[in-house]
């Protein structure tokens, strides 16, 4: 577990004045008393912690049609069944907690975090009450231009979908419903921070080229200098700024040293969402889910005719290694946006095997 940035977190909720508690979720069998009371020393004062120790499940291994992949099938560990351990917390606490925010151990969560998780999620719940209380059941982005006219999409073709999605990949500003405003949610880019490697060259800046200064894509949609010209390079202490003296990170990083993770440019897309929200960038979703963005290969396809948008590609779905949510978000989870629910138990039809 990265102790540091647990209570890097946890820190930065408690100085606004939250209630903090923590759960762990280990797979390891045991934990020593000395470990656990390391843990307790760290955290602030009355911050409460939990731990779940040798919490992977258990399951019998089955073929596609749910029979027993051996006669004499016993049963066995199931360790990517771990990553699903914590919902039975959720659902034993729900009625304890205002908020919940549930990350691999290694992800640096803080309250800011979660002030724009919130700020995000109000946005888009207002637009969605203007949606339905519009006479089309539509809200549209208001915007307008420098000498106050209002901006208007003068596109007289668009595009179609090349797959399940309802809409095509080139929705910039376009009108928006309260469906597919129940369908858009806040969420994380990964990053991470080039460390310092003790002094020593790192990997990815050595060599002739470097990695990083020929990476895929570069041509196809290179970095857009006149966009930090008018407005300023990105902070990347809001992600990975950490305080001085911790081992192999940079206590004050620079915009190069900041990388994606678990995602390329190839998957994302760009859109103006409507009242607050403004612009933001679109993660690839199912496509039957997509409620449309104006996607980075629209009109060149990276140079390849039968490119399509990237959808359930492992290495471009840029996970975000957990979720945060309020009680009524969960409950929203649960009871309609998931089908099968969002916790426990895992025994409908749309749960196979128990969901292991």
């Amino acid at each position: 577990m990265v102790l540091p940035l647990l209570v890097d977190g946890v820190t930065s909720m408690t100085a606004r004045g939250w209630h903090v508690d923590v759960y762990l979720i280990c797979g390891f069998e045991t934990l020593p008393d000395s470990r656990e009371s390391m843990i307790r020393d760290a955290l602030p004062p009355d911050v409460g912690l939990e731990i779940w120790t040798d919490a992977i499940p258990l399951y019998y291994v089955k073929k596609h049609n749910g029979e027993l992949k051996r006669v004499d099938q016993t049963v066995e560990l199931a360790p990517h069944g771990l990553s699903r351990q914590h919902r039975f917390v959720v659902r034993d606490k729900l009625a304890e907690y205002d908020f919940f925010a549930a990350f691999e151990d290694d992800m640096r969560i803080t309250a800011e975090h979660v002030v724009n998780f919130l700020e995000m999620s109000v946005e888009i719940d207002r637009a969605r009450r203007r949606a339905e209380a519009s006479p089309d059941g539509k809200v549209r982005v208001e915007e307008e231009e420098e000498d106050g006219s209002v901006v208007e999409d003068r596109r007289t073709t668009r595009g179609k979908s090349e797959d399940k999605a309802r809409v095509g990949n080139d929705l910039v500003r376009d009108p928006m419903t309260a469906a597919e405003l129940r369908r858009l949610w806040p969420g994380f880019v990964r990053t991470e921070v080039l460390d310092a490697r003790g002094g020593e060259p790192h990997q990815l800046l050595s060599g002739a080229p470097a990695p990083l200064d020929r990476y895929k894509w570069m041509d196809d949609v290179p970095p857009s200098f006149e966009y930090e010209k008018t407005h300023g390079p990105i902070d990347p202490n809001a992600c990975c700024g950490v305080p001085p003296g911790r081992a192999r990170t940079p206590p004050h990083p620079r915009k190069d040293d900041l990388l994606l993770w678990e995602t390329d440019v190839s998957a994302m897309g760009v859109r103006r969402y409507p009242g607050g929200v403004g612009w933001a960038a679109a993660m690839t979703v199912e496509d039957r889910a997509d409620v449309g963005s104006y996607w980075s290969g629209e009109g060149h396809g990276y140079g390849d005719p039968a490119m399509k948008r990237p959808r359930r590609v492992n290495s471009l779905i840029g996970q975000q290694a957990g979720w945060m949510a309020s009680r009524s978000q969960v409950l929203y989870f649960h009871e309609h946006a998931c089908p099968g629910g969002f916790l426990p138990p895992f025994d409908g039809n749309e749960w196979v095997n128990d969901s292991l």
